[in-house]
């Protein structure tokens, strides 16, 4: 098995130079444009070319992080992004986007693709649908056990990449909106403002949210500590996992090149300083709660002052030593080699660099005096000489009593090493480019607009009852539909019903694929989903296929990605301005959000669970912030929603998504005697005022 991936953050050429000469086998890094790190230095077209001539002279990939998304108008200057990068001999490309996706893989058929944390992969059928797409890695969610990441592992769809070091977000990776929703920056488009580490209070009841002192909040229950898993590099290793990941591209040089090294030598079985790591950056120390299982208030942490004075302390005392300790040793290029010594086989020698490899075997025999030991061939593997390489890592691996001539064992060292560095020096094979037309769209409105629902519990969906015959789409979570309560209306309910899957499903997902076939036996017209493992899992499965919200639907081409993975119908993502709809294809039957609390972020360690356990949850909670607005909190059952303060509401400014096939209101914490009214000012299909507080979304913002 070859020895698990190291791949290091590079902000800028800076950071490079420290990652690569710490021990780093690849870096990630963004181009001035399109990078979800906008507040990094990045890399223009010319300190790309050169960074990448760098790595590759030692041995080290370099993989470009387009992995934002992107708007219709942004795709061709993004495919331009690409191309210079592709040109440049970058080894993949880290993306998002679905529409970018599918014009990169007609573009540059040779160039890999890894698929973004951003694309909230985290079970096994999602990385069998990335596959299907055509990645050849999966950076899988942070949000995993070992035991989960090894479910997926044991898939073997693809390359699996983890997350190893650096800072946690609250919400899982590409379903985050809190920072767009309250500051006008987007995370999904590379502009977070890290809204997560400003005051939040966790309340089990809007009555304690009013108790709260001043009626706001000091605390930092959307805050977690960053991670530390170096400790479990064996494991990751032994369950196949490629490459494990240091986050931080906002960091300095300093804090880059001292964790790539402490991974460094975790990987080499020596010890590293997590000390030294807490002192360069922590918020109040780490966890690796995630990796263990062990989900609950460890996790939860901010960064203090007494964690700034230690950074400014440690990056002081390491401002006075070299920057790259370990590994200065001019321009010599990173080899791994290994002898093995065995009865029948001789002695075989390995030798890597980067990509390339040579290997060559000789003779041996049984020993008549002191036979060869693993010392002397140690010392052989070292003797690099006029060679462009220097011993990164050595191994031996020596069956007793057998005995191989020292010169013999030199010979072999030149034959493999020269063989080697004959391969490193070739030059990279041609990479192919072909034509690629963006596609022309353009929509017209439809005949007439629809009207769906969609209904967070089965009290919500009855209490509506009365309203039911003016919506033409009503969504209610798959297994809602079991609700013995339901059962008598069941008759009347399906023709119009969609079930849902839950957006994020860590485990079950099996038993979730067994419940759709079950429903659409009866007869269910439609299921959505909500990852692109639920557009795996319902892949023949019978009624049609509709994509949620969570599928990021932004564009076009993203559009037309979604409609072929299966998906008849489509949830603009709400980040698409209104303006933006006439751009999506005619053909994409597509829903507009027009009523609704946007889910802000969606999580798997529960701020309330944090605060008292969920014995003390009454589903009444939320967050407060620091003004005192109040966010609730629906728990979906091993993970959370958390909901915007106010509702979108477009009632009176419905001629703005004229354009959408459907208008979609969505319920979730709305009191009973609310929905049928809400529903019936819509389907009047007149401009309705908003009553109380609310919002219009981002439908007229640009993030």
């Amino acid at each position: 098995m070859a020895p698990i991936e190291i791949l290091a953050p590079a902000g800028g050429p800076a950071q490079a130079r420290a990652a690569i000469l710490n021990g780093a086998d690849a870096i990630y890094l963004g181009a001035k444009q399109f990078s979800a790190r906008s507040g990094a230095q990045n890399f223009d077209e010319e300190e790309l070319g050169r960074t990448v001539d760098d790595c590759h002279g030692r041995g080290v990939k370099v993989y470009l992080a387009l992995n934002t998304l992107l708007r219709q108008s942004e795709l061709p200057q993004a495919l331009e992004v690409v191309r210079q990068a592709y040109r440049a001999g970058i080894d993949a490309l880290i993306v998002q986007d679905l529409g970018l996706v599918s014009l990169v893989r007609r573009a540059f058929p040779d160039l890999p693709l890894h698929g973004s944390t951003q694309m909230s992969i985290h079970s096994p059928a999602g990385a069998r649908q990335l596959a299907r797409l055509g990645f050849s890695r999966a950076i899988l969610a942070r949000e995993l056990s070992l035991k989960e990441i090894a479910a997926i592992a044991r898939e073997g769809a693809l390359e699996l990449e983890v997350f190893i070091h650096g800072a946690l977000c609250m919400s899982v990776s590409g379903q985050c909106l809190m920072s767009a929703v309250i500051g006008g920056r987007s995370g999904n488009r590379g502009d977070c403002a890290g809204t997560c580490r400003l005051p939040f209070c966790a309340v089990s009841s809007p009555e304690e949210a009013s108790a709260l002192p001043g009626g706001a909040c000091d605390r930092y229950d959307l805050s977690l500590k960053d991670l530390c898993g170096i400790d479990h590099l064996p494991q990751l290793q032994a369950l196949g996992v490629a490459s494990v990941k240091i986050e931080g591209r906002l960091k300095r040089p300093e804090y880059v090149g001292q964790v790539t090294a402490a991974v460094w030598r975790a990987r080499a079985g020596q010890g590293y300083d997590k000390a030294l790591l807490q002192d360069l950056f922590s918020r109040s120390g780490f966890t690796d709660g995630y990796l263990t299982g062990a989900i609950g208030p460890q996790m939860f942490g901010h960064r203090r002052e007494a964690d700034a004075r230690a950074s400014q302390k440690a990056l002081s005392r390491l401002a006075a030593e070299p920057l790259f300790p370990r590994r200065e040793r001019g321009d010599k290029l990173p080899l791994h080699a290994r002898f093995t010594l065995r009865r029948g086989e001789g002695l075989t020698l390995t030798a890597r660099c980067g990509e390339a490899q040579a290997q060559g075997s000789i003779p041996a025999q049984e020993a008549k005096a002191k036979p060869t030991g693993r010392e002397a061939l140690l010392r052989c593997l070292e003797k690099t000489g006029d060679t462009p390489f220097s011993l990164a890592e050595g191994d031996c691996q020596v069956e007793e009593g057998l005995f191989v001539p020292v010169s013999a064992c030199n010979a072999l060292r030149r034959q493999v090493y020269g063989e080697l560095a004959e391969r490193c020096a070739a030059p990279a094979p041609a990479r192919r480019e072909c034509p690629v037309d963006l596609p022309a769209c353009r929509r017209g409105r439809p005949a007439r607009r629809q009207l769906a629902a969609r209904f967070e519990s089965v009290e919500q969906l009855l209490a509506a009852r009365e309203a039911w015959p003016l919506l033409d789409e009503i969504l209610l979570p798959l297994r809602a539909l079991e609700d013995r309560r339901l059962a008598p209306f069941l008759d009347e309910l399906l023709p119009k019903l969609t079930g849902c899957l839950p957006r994020l499903l860590f485990t079950g997902e099996g038993e979730e694929a067994q419940r759709a076939r079950r429903w659409a036996a009866r007869g269910l017209p439609r299921v959505e989903g909500d990852n692109l493992a639920h557009l795996e899992l319902l892949r023949g499965c019978g009624p049609e296929v509709t994509a949620g919200p969570g599928l990021s639907c932004f564009s076009g081409p993203a559009a037309l990605a979604l409609q072929g993975m299966g998906a008849v119908r489509a949830t603009l993502s709400p980040e698409v301005q209104a303006a933006e709809i006439a751009q999506f294809p005619q053909t994409v039957f597509l829903r507009a959000l027009g009523y609704g609390r946007l889910p802000v972020m969606n999580l798997r360690a529960c701020p309330l669970q944090n605060r008292g356990g969920c014995a003390a949850c009454r589903r009444t909670g939320g967050v407060v912030d620091r003004t005192g607005r109040l966010f609730p909190l629906l728990c979906q059952g091993g993970w959370s929603q958390l909901l915007n303060c106010l509702p979108l509401d477009m009632g009176d400014r419905r001629d703005a998504l004229a354009l959408a096939d459907s208008e979609l209101l969505w319920f979730t914490v709305e009191a009973p005697g609310e929905i049928a009214p809400t529903i019936r000012r819509y389907a009047a299909g007149q401009r309705s005022t908003p009553q109380g507080g609310y919002t219009r979304g981002l439908y007229f913002r640009a993030v």
